[in-house]
C-alpha cells in the first residue's frame, strides 16, 4: 500500500496543488495521535490517515475510502511528501495497473444497476481460464466473475483487454453478499470450481446454506449450480446439505472430464486425484426480491460522548463504531457493520455547518444485515442525544 514516513509534516488545510484539493483534517477523539486528511481529486473524494509515532510520522491510505486506480492515491501522497522531511517512501513511478481503471471491474452498485438477464456467474475464478473460455465461445452471453484475490482480478482484466472481450464483468466482493442483491430467476448458471475446502473451519466455506438459498432464488427454472472439487470431505458435506433443499434436481459424477480444464484441475489430474462434480438444478421460480432502503439520517449533530467504545453483536448482523474524528464543524464516525462474512467499513459525516449527515462515498448495499445495522446505529445515536 502506498505510504511514506517523515520526521515532520507541515500541513495547513485547505490548499490545492496538482489537481488535488486538501479540504480539511479531522483529529481522532480516541487516538489523539491519529487524524484523517480529506482530499478531492476530480470525481474522487478520499481520506489519508496520519499516524504520529515516537520517532516518525506515517502517512498512508485510509482503506475504507481508497480511490481506484491506486495512482490517484500515490499522487496525493507525493503532494504531501513535498511538505514533509521524508525518511522513506514507496511512491516511485506508477505502473500501468495503478493508473488505468478497467471498464470491466465493477462496484457492487454498478452490478445492481445493470440490466441483467440470462447471465452466468463464476465464483472464485482463480486464473480465469474457465471464465475466459466460456466468454470467448459465447460472445452474446454476459458473465460475472466474483473474486476476492486481487492478483487474480488483475490477471483476468489483462486477459479481457488482450482478447478484446466485452462480455465479462468482474466484481471484488463476497459471493454470498453479491447473490443477495441480484434479481430473482435471471441467472443461467453458477459455477463454483475448486473452492478452498476449509475442512477445519467450515464456517469459512463459500458454499453454505445461505448461499444455496440465494443461488436457487437467482437461478432461472431448470438452470444449474455446478460445484466441482477434489476434496471428498467438502463434496460429501455439500451433498448432504443440498438434500435439505426443496424443488431441486441433483446430478453427481466422479472423475468426469471437463471440457475446460482449469489450472488447478490439470494439477489434480497429474496427481491422479479424484474429482467430484455436483450439479444442482433449480426446479421453481421465486418472487422478485429487492430491498428498498435509503440509509438516510434525519439529524446532523451528535454528541462527542459517542466516542466511547460501542459494539453491538446480534445473530445476523453487527455494528461497531471503530473511531470518532472531529473538526471544528464536523464529527466523523468510522463504522464497521452488517454481515459477518463481508463487513461494510464506512465513514459517516455529521456536518453541523451544512446541516447534513451522510455516508462518505457510496451508500451501503441494501442487504438485510446492512439495513438492520443502520437502524441500530440510528437508535444508538438517538439514545446518545
Amino acid at each position: 500500500m502506498p505510504h511514506f514516513l517523515a520526521k515532520d509534516l507541515f500541513l495547513q488545510t485547505p490548499f490545492s496543488e496538482d489537481g488535488y484539493e486538501f479540504l480539511y483534517q479531522a483529529r481522532s477523539l480516541r487516538k489523539p495521535n491519529e487524524s484523517l486528511i480529506c482530499i478531492s481529486y476530480g470525481k474522487h473524494i478520499f481520506f489519508l490517515r496520519e499516524v504520529e509515532r515516537k520517532k516518525d510520522i506515517l502517512i498512508k491510505a485510509e482503506k475504507n475510502t481508497k480511490p481506484n486506480p491506486t495512482g490517484i492515491l500515490k499522487g496525493a501522497l507525493r503532494v504531501l511528501a513535498k511538505r514533509a522531511c521524508v525518511i522513506s517512501h514507496n511512491l516511485n513511478e506508477d505502473s500501468s495497473k495503478q493508473t488505468n481503471q478497467s471498464d470491466f471491474l465493477l462496484k457492487p452498485s454498478q452490478i445492481m444497476s445493470m440490466e441483467l438477464n440470462d447471465f452466468c456467474i463464476e465464483i472464485g475464478f482463480g486464473s480465469g481460464r474457465h471464465l475466459l473460455k466460456m466468454a470467448q465461445e459465447n460472445p452474446d452471453q454476459k458473465y460475472i466473475g466474483v473474486e476476492i484475490h486481487t492478483p487474480s482480478i488483475e490477471q483476468i482484466l489483462r486477459q479481457v483487454q488482450l482478447l478484446d472481450l466485452k462480455n465479462i464483468f468482474v466484481v471484488c466482493m463476497d459471493a454470498r453478499i453479491l447473490l443477495e442483491i441480484l434479481p430473482s430467476n435471471r441467472c443461467q448458471a453458477i459455477y463454483i470450481h475448486f473452492p478452498i475446502p476449509w475442512n477445519k473451519k467450515p464456517h469459512r466455506r463459500v458454499i453454505v446454506p445461505a448461499l444455496m438459498n440465494e443461488a436457487m432464488r437467482v437461478l432461472k427454472k431448470d438452470s444449474m449450480l455446478h460445484f466441482r472439487t477434489d476434496d471428498e470431505v467438502y463434496f460429501k458435506d455439500v451433498f448432504e446439505s443440498i438434500l435439505s433443499e426443496k424443488n431441486v434436481r441433483i446430478e453427481v459424477a466422479k472423475n468426469l472430464s471437463n471440457t475446460i480444464v482449469s489450472k488447478y484441475e490439470a494439477r489434480w489430474q497429474r496427481q491422479q486425484k479424484n474429482i467430484f462434480d455436483l450439479k444442482v438444478f433449480c426446479l421453481k421460480e421465486d418472487k422478485e426480491q429487492k430491498i428498498e432502503y435509503d440509509f438516510n439520517f434525519d439529524f446532523f449533530d451528535i454528541k462527542e460522548s459517542i466516542c466511547e467504545s460501542q459494539k453491538i453483536v446480534r445473530q445476523d448482523y453487527f455494528l461497531h463504531i471503530c473511531d470518532v474524528f472531529k473538526t471544528q464543524d464536523k464529527v466523523i464516525l468510522s463504522v464497521s457493520f452488517g454481515n459477518f462474512n463481508q463487513p461494510v467499513n464506512k465513514m459517516v459525516i455529521f456536518d453541523k455547518k451544512n446541516q447534513e449527515a451522510f455516508y462518505f462515498g457510496e451508500k451501503p448495499l441494501a442487504t438485510c444485515a446492512n439495513v438492520m445495522a443502520h437502524q441500530e446505529l440510528l437508535k444508538l445515536l438517538a439514545e446518545d442525544k
